[in-house]
């Protein structure tokens, strides 16, 4: 299964100067199978070593921070390997051993392999250290399959998939058919969302009814890691956060209300709940802005947000088999809306962009505010082709919005207003064309 990211680990690899690195992102997002695909296209050996697995490396860590020291325990361990810079060493799991990623700021400066590190819910023990050796590292996220990820594994030839960013770029509407065929394999996308082993089953079997039965035991490992790496009376609380998610986005205000999580629930009980589960990559927080001004993070309301999920496969199937009939005939009412928005908070959080809507008053709404360009942009989430819209029209006139943009089933297009028309399926495309 092609990953870009792989193209990102081929060019560090190359860099004159680089620093260890570590991948983090939810669990079964693929980041060991990457990792060792990767270590087989670009090495000559892989030296892999798993903290949970291999406890006997937790006790050579605590010992010695040595490079030399760790080195000749490696070389013992590992008598059928050489260490040089044609072997990848993989450490796997490194959140179980905090003195592993001390010891990273060490092995920057003199170990004679490339270092790469990983983990289940990698990021909350990051957030939770006094330890992470900061400069002396490379931290990438690594997210579920984008949705052009998806179509090649699907077996999209890549001519197609050029043409679609040949009509985006030159603002050229799509041939209708292939418009439409696209639109369907997003709705697709939407229900399979972009978990590795939820995909390769939907390529296996083309069966919703099988996917859903991968996506529900993933839901449930996420819920056990819960339990297994939160903090005592978080436990729960996390838990009660994430299974509170699809409630929340049924509702017409999508505002993250603590209430729905608890009766008498209130920010100072769930705050660190919420913060564990965006740390741990399983949701993406957009929050509200009180003002449209540069920069935008200033403007920031920490106090009110929306809690989208990292995966809208994941979303879609907390909810009964129906609903996915229902997304793929674009009957779901108010709740389609929110599909739409979760998925594109999936694919701008991609992206490493972060998320904030805007709402002047209570009739109205901005979806997303990002930059684009560098500049201010909003950005309208459409489940259907109706685009019409007053606040929009409204927000790009008053604020005079450079770049603007619908994005819906709609074919590509510009208004009178200078609103962009474009599919939801190009926004990745969109934002990869960015800087071009």
């Amino acid at each position: 299964m092609k990953r870009k990211i792989l193209n990102d680990l081929m060019k560090w690899k190359e860099a004159p100067h680089k620093k260890p690195l570590i991948i983090k992102g939810a669990r079964q997002v693929g980041k060991t199978y990457i990792i060792r695909e990767f270590a087989q296209e670009a090495y000559e050996d892989l030296v892999e070593i798993n903290f949970e697995r291999d406890l006997e490396f937790i006790d050579l860590f605590k010992k010695t921070h040595n490079p030399k020291d760790i080195l000749q325990y490696l070389e013992v361990a590992f008598m059928d390997k050489t260490f040089d810079r044609n072997t990848l060493f993989f450490m796997n799991e490194i959140q179980a051993c905090s003195d592993a990623w001390t010891s990273l700021k060490f092995l920057a400066e003199s170990f004679p392999c490339d270092i790469i590190c990983s983990g289940s819910m990698l990021g909350v023990a990051i957030a939770n250290s006094t330890s992470f050796p900061v400069g002396y590292i490379e931290t990438w996220q690594m997210y579920p399959l984008s949705f052009m990820e998806f179509i090649e594994a699907l077996g999209m030839k890549e001519n197609v998939i050029q043409s679609l960013s040949d009509c985006l770029l030159n603002n050229l509407p799509v041939m209708e058919v292939l418009h439409n065929k696209m639109n369907d394999l997003f709705k697709e996308y939407m229900v399979v969302g972009g978990m590795p082993e939820v995909v390769n089953k939907y390529i296996e079997t083309k069966s919703f009814k099988e996917t859903l039965l991968v996506q529900r035991r993933i839901i449930s490992d996420y819920l056990n890691d819960m339990v297994k790496y939160a903090d005592g009376s978080e436990r729960i609380k996390v838990r009660e956060c994430y299974q509170s998610i699809p409630l929340q986005l049924a509702k017409e205000n999508k505002k993250f209300q603590y209430k729905l999580v608890k009766s008498g629930g209130n920010a100072r009980y769930f705050d660190a709940s919420l913060n564990w589960l965006k740390d741990s990559g399983l949701v993406n927080l957009t929050y509200r802005l009180k003002t449209i001004d540069k920069p935008l993070e200033i403007h920031k309301e920490s106090a009110v947000f929306k809690v989208y999920m990292a995966d809208t496969g994941l979303l879609v199937s907390q909810f009964d088999e129906s609903v996915i009939k229902e997304l793929l005939n674009g009957n779901l009412g108010v709740f389609k809306g929110a599909l739409y928005e979760n998925i594109a908070a999936q694919i701008l959080s991609m992206h490493e962009r972060e998320l904030y809507y805007f709402e002047p008053n209570t009739s109205s709404e901005i979806d997303f505010i990002i930059y684009y360009k560098g500049e201010i942009c909003p950005l309208e989430i459409k489940a259907g082709r109706n685009t019409v819209s007053k606040s929009f029209t409204n927000f790009v006139d008053k604020y005079n919005s450079q770049y603007a943009f619908r994005l819906s089933q709609k074919n590509i297009g510009t208004n009178k207003e200078n609103v962009s028309y474009v599919p939801l399926y190009m926004l990745e495309m969109l934002l990869d064309q960015e800087k071009i």
